[in-house]
């Protein structure tokens, strides 16, 4: 019995696939002619070849995968937020108006959209300047930084905050925002807008003596990494905002090693 010659028709069906209906041909050919010649076969009474139907299984799979792919659409690249801040900063008068209604727009579509709330942040500081104005540049900001936290956008998050640094007080962002922006801010090195971040979102959380912790965490840190001004100032912040803390000791104690590093390294410079 004469067995069906699959390595001749799937090929030939590809190509006849790609002809007529351009990329997905090479798939969708082969695909159609395995039961369009089976159905052939069995009306003119030929049995079922397990063989062959194995076989056409196998190279209909194998044109599927060796058919070229078509390549995925490059997505833009976000700017940085630095790009962000300098086009922001460049913009005439008409333009920063067309540039924040564009952004607002593009929030209101989607209101996760972390660049827009960013752009439209930086664009308010200079739309809404001045106390009258500042709910606006304020809300503004706040939701910036939670969508960018929100996004992943740690970078762009910071970024945002150190525009606003000088307003942080005014910023109304939940606990859990202000923790994820102060830790965000610790892996930067950026100890005194870490602890702050961080010990805000502790009070407001009403969790008092959590922010007694982070002030001493972020000394600790501080400490390690070399920045034993930046720990000392930490400690004696604890000691002054909180004299009974039950932490308090426990920083009188460090600030004398912080003490006797700076004196250590004081004497190594000279020697050097």
């Amino acid at each position: 019995m004469e067995r069906t010659n699959w390595k001749m028709i799937l090929p030939l069906a590809a190509g006849i696939g790609f002809v007529l209906t351009g990329f997905w041909g090479l798939l969708l050919g082969p695909v159609a002619a395995v039961p369009i010649v089976s159905w052939r076969r069995q009306r003119e009474g030929v049995p079922a070849d397990d063989e062959d139907q194995r076989l056409a299984a196998f190279m209909a799979e194998t044109l599927a995968a060796s058919a070229p792919k078509k390549p995925a659409p490059r997505e833009a690249a976000r700017p940085s937020f630095e790009q962000m801040r300098v086009r922001a900063a460049q913009l005439g008068e008409e333009a920063l108006f067309e540039a924040f209604a564009a952004a607002r727009l593009a929030l209101i579509e989607n209101g996760r959209d972390a660049q827009a709330a960013a752009v439209a942040a930086l664009l308010a500081r200079r739309l809404a300047p001045g106390e009258p104005q500042a709910a606006l540049r304020r809300r503004a900001a706040a939701q910036a930084i939670g969508l960018c936290l929100a996004a992943g956008q740690a970078g762009t998050a910071i970024g945002v905050f150190a525009e606003y640094v000088e307003e942080r007080a005014e910023l109304r962002l939940a606990p859990a925002q202000w923790e994820a922006l102060g830790r965000a801010l610790l892996g930067t090195g950026g100890f005194m807008q870490a602890a702050w971040a961080l010990h805000a979102g502790a009070l407001l959380a009403g969790d008092a003596l959590g922010a007694h912790k982070r002030l001493i965490e972020v000394a600790g840190k501080a400490g390690e990494a070399g920045e034993a001004q930046v720990a000392l100032k930490l400690y004696r912040t604890l000691l002054g905002k909180y004299p009974d803390s039950r932490y308090a000791q426990f920083a009188r104690d460090n600030m004398k090693l912080e003490e006797k590093r700076l004196v250590t390294n004081r004497d190594k410079a000279g020697r050097g």
